[in-house]
């Protein structure tokens, strides 16, 4: 049975939120304001904020896939052999860092921004702060780095099936919700089989990055051989295109 794992996610973003608020809480107390504890307070408060953003975001997952897990009558329940799953984790790999590098344009920016600017701008403990800032910065990229290769593992690792249902989808182990904060579910339409490539379901999505960067994305839900029929009634009863 495929594992709901979004729950560790729920588990790892209520930690990070309390170890920022601690060193919000520690910036604010011990370091004097002028001399940058105002800063560190005021990032580590943001971060405290951003990682219990993330926790909801990741419980209203956790939700969805209990829902299409325990769903008695799915849409549809596919497995996958083995020798046809490596070419879909790496496209999958691609996508997903080209979503952390917009991602971290976004935030990595801001943070490099205010580091020069305590740098060049502030005297006493704008250097410390700056740097500090600049080593969270590159910090935040090598996540944005490493976490596309372990989902790559993961998603190796993880159980090679698709659930298929009106809320959502479950697609190697990884839930996509139709209705989620800041990821909207644009359609789905059935791409037909051709000599690179077998048929296969596409959900479209769109995730919001930052305040104006608007991210569209695929997954790409392989057709197994003799279930084409069956994959233009899901695309019908979703309301979405079969004439690609």
């Amino acid at each position: 049975m495929t594992p709901n794992t979004e729950w560790k996610k729920v588990a790892a973003s209520l930690i990070a939120a309390g170890v920022f608020f601690v060193l919000c809480l520690v910036s604010y107390f011990t370091v004097e304001g002028m001399s940058g504890g105002f800063a560190l307070a005021f990032i580590s408060f943001f971060l405290t904020i951003s990682s219990f953003v993330v926790a909801l975001f990741f419980i209203h997952r956790a939700r969805v896939m209990d829902a299409i897990l325990a769903d008695p009558s799915p849409l549809a329940h596919w497995t996958y052999p083995e020798e046809s799953v490596r070419a879909n984790v790496e496209r999958e790999y691609r996508d997903y860092q080209e979503r952390n590098r917009a991602m971290f344009i976004v935030i990595g920016g801001m943070l490099v921004a205010v580091a020069l600017f305590f740098l060049l701008f502030v005297g006493e403990g704008g250097p410390e702060t700056g740097i500090f800032l600049l080593a969270f910065a590159v910090f935040l990229f090598l996540v944005s780095r490493v976490t596309p290769w372990l989902e790559r593992r993961r998603s190796i690792a993880a159980s090679h099936d698709a659930i298929i249902t009106r809320n959502g989808i479950v697609y190697e182990g990884s839930v996509y919700p139709f209705r989620s904060f800041l990821v909207f579910w644009d359609g789905i339409s059935l791409q037909k089989a051709d000599k690179k490539a077998p048929a296969a379901l596409v959900f479209s999505f769109t995730q919001l990055v930052g305040r104006f960067i608007i991210q569209p994305f695929d997954v790409v839900v392989p057709v197994p051989p003799g279930e084409e029929e069956r994959a233009g009634q899901i695309v019908q009863q979703l309301g979405g295109d079969t004439s690609a």
